[in-house]
């Protein structure tokens, strides 16, 4: 089969593909600047009432306690292979015993998995990682230096830097997303994954085809492609969004028992407060959002989802869109009246989850 006839098959499906591109940026665009407009008036009209509070935000001098407490752990770097970057890690276990490697989401870091650390630091070497850009990791300031490429290459060069050919794969918001690309492209450095509130990577672009008011739910992932406006908007009154999210009574931590302290927000503000301490992090939504649209291609690895029913930042619908696209063993559990923040809000149930994931695929039967 010649060249011309090739390309005359598949100018269908090419077509296709592109007016699905061009359907999907209308949408994103569209309700960016739709949330922008909504942003920049709420911006104008309390800087005109109250200019010296609202345009007011504080750079924190020194990290609180809750980030230099030891029994999570111990601080260390390591050097990128591929890019050079140094990260930052807390790890707490043996070395030698298997390792699971926990990969956070925003505005979170390392800290989000301070209940992990502890529980499974008897059977696993835990690791908490500072994604690029987060905590105290090297933050590099360009866009592109927050490509999907780049970002696989940091999980397995951290891999490979703790010693370790394999892990147990944890991942949580942005941590999730890059979880479910990284068992696509490296299953052979995945021995099981698990992923909290965070949607396939095809199940995101397929549930907002369906249902396009969907993107008003997460509209925050649209408005965050906008050039600055977002880390004024995060920035305003003293963060006040940031704590919101976090603590709020409609996305926040749910659980009365695990709701953050003063102490513990500040042990997310701390990083984010810092100059340019929101733009990387925020990159990860501007350099990410138009990655493998079109790739379906269905996870090998045994997984768990685990997704908090009282969801209220991530749109309706992804729960539980991974089993199309897996090929390994899938298990799906669902927590009633838990939040977003998933493994901070129910500590206890997501740790059984865990252990009984972990137990059972491990077991002789599989």
């Amino acid at each position: 089969m010649n060249s011309m006839t090739l390309s005359v098959i598949l100018f269908p499906t090419r077509v296709c593909l592109w007016l699905l591109s061009l359907l999907y940026w209308t949408l994103v665009y569209g309700t960016a600047g739709v949330t922008g407009c909504v942003v920049l008036i709420r911006i104008v009209w309390r800087g005109f009432r109250d200019p010296r509070r609202t345009f007011s935000w504080a750079v924190r001098s020194r990290p609180p306690e809750c980030l230099r407490d030891p029994a999570l752990g111990t601080h260390g770097y390591l050097r990128c292979r591929s890019s050079g970057l140094r990260l930052h890690f807390v790890s707490k276990g043996n070395r030698r015993r298997p390792l699971m490697l926990f990969l956070h989401g925003f505005p979170e870091n390392w800290y989000s998995w301070r209940y992990q650390l502890r529980e499974f630091s008897g059977q696993y070497h835990t690791v908490a990682l500072d994604l690029r850009g987060c905590g105290d990791s090297a933050a590099p300031y360009r866009l592109e230096d927050y490509t999907l490429e780049k970002l696989l290459d940091d999980i397995r060069d951290t891999i490979s830097g703790l010693g370790h050919t394999s892990c147990v794969l944890v991942g949580h918001d942005w941590g999730g997303m890059l979880a479910w690309h990284f068992a696509l492209e490296r299953p052979d450095m995945v021995q099981h994954l698990v992923v909290m509130n965070a949607p396939h990577p095809a199940s995101w672009l397929d549930a907002v085809l369906r249902r396009p008011s969907q993107l008003l739910r997460s509209g925050h992932t649209c408005f965050f492609q906008l050039p600055l406006l977002p880390e004024i908007a995060l920035s305003m009154e003293d963060f006040k969004l940031v704590r919101s999210m976090l603590c709020g009574g409609r996305v926040g931590i749910r659980n009365r028992a695990c709701r953050l302290t003063e102490a513990e927000l500040e042990g997310y503000l701390y990083y984010l407060s810092q100059p340019g301490g929101l733009t990387a992090p925020l990159n990860y939504y501007r350099a990410l959002l138009s990655n493998a649209l079109y790739r379906h291609q269905d996870v090998a690895v045994a997984c768990l989802l685990i997704w908090g029913e009282a969801d209220g930042i991530l749109v309706e619908g992804m729960a539980g869109g991974a089993r199309p696209y897996t090929r390994g063993s899938v298990v799906e559990r669902r927590i009633p009246d838990c939040s977003h923040w998933v493994q901070q809000d129910q500590p206890q149930t997501v740790n059984k989850m865990l252990w009984d994931f972990l137990l059972q695929m491990d077991s002789p039967q599989y």
